[in-house]
């Protein structure tokens, strides 16, 4: 279950798009803080309209379940020789349907991207995993930035779309999953344990490995494909984690020099981080 929030800011009347099932997500059944005072459907959206008040916060809660889209689309290649922000022009310009698509990565980050003929193009990510590409492990994948030239991770919420180019449409401001969360938890935990510990008290590693285990459960999937494809990457995770354990017990100061080499090194170079491909063999 997850749940979207909006605090109005002042007294207004405002549409708010709901969350519907699309490709790549499908939601239920829908449960409102207040009942709307229309909804209907336009340019594929479901719309709410709310009378609000200074202050006044609205939610709604729903089960949601997304995946994975992959698609190859022929206009993926064009663009791998164009600068990522001119994609959307570039397409637009031959004839395609851009659109403006509005929502959430599931971590409760605002996203954007575009849909082109209704098939998901994230400029912004493609360009972001290129430099960096743990950036998404957060949320269990580490997708190849290629799967975003017509598809996307599976691990978002696509609430709205607008005619591109256009202003922005309000939106819902928090998206957040329902239920106890036990990462947050054991990471602070985790981290008070290590700062009582550089102040001489050790604590051991019974604080740091419940978190180290649940980040496996998470993640560990995820960082075997990356090795496969960046072991400098995963190295690096695995020093720091390695120097954090041993602060807890006997610092090793060697494999915190290994983490910051490959903190450095990842960073210096981000261009090697990933290779070359075309949009088949992505």
């Amino acid at each position: 279950m997850f749940r979207l929030r909006y605090r109005s800011p002042g007294q207004e009347t405002l549409l708010l798009p709901l969350p519907q099932s699309l490709p790549g997500q499908k939601v239920g059944d829908l449960f409102l803080s207040r009942r709307p005072e229309e909804v209907y459907e336009a340019q594929g959206n479901l719309l709410a309209r709310f009378s609000l008040s200074e202050g006044e916060v609205l939610e709604v809660r729903f089960p949601l379940k997304t995946e994975p889209l992959k698609h190859l689309p022929p206009w993926g290649k064009t663009l791998l020789f164009e600068p990522p922000e001119a994609w959307p022009g570039i397409l637009a310009h031959k004839g395609h349907k851009v659109e403006r698509a509005f929502g959430f990565l599931l971590s409760g980050q605002p996203h954007a991207w575009y849909l082109v003929d209704g098939l998901p193009l994230d400029p912004l990510l493609y360009q972001t995993l290129q430099e960096n590409p743990t950036h998404l492990l957060p949320l269990g994948v580490a997708p190849e930035p290629h799967l975003y030239l017509g598809g996307h991770e599976g691990k978002r919420l696509l609430l709205l779309r607008t005619p591109w180019p256009g202003g922005e449409e309000p939106l819902w401001q928090q998206l957040h999953p329902l239920g106890f969360q036990p990462l947050p938890f054991l990471r602070g935990l985790a981290f008070a344990s290590l700062g009582v510990s550089a102040l001489g008290l050790a604590t051991g590693p019974w604080f740091y490995l419940p978190y180290l285990g649940a980040l496996i459960l998470q993640q560990g999937p995820a960082l075997k494909k990356l090795f496969l494809r960046t072991p400098r990457h995963v190295l690096e995770s695995l020093f720091f984690h390695a120097f954090a354990l041993s602060v807890t017990v006997n610092p090793r100061p060697e494999l915190g020099l290994g983490y910051l080499a490959l903190f450095l090194w990842n960073r210096l170079r981000p261009s090697a981080a990933t290779p070359k491909e075309s949009p088949e063999e992505a």
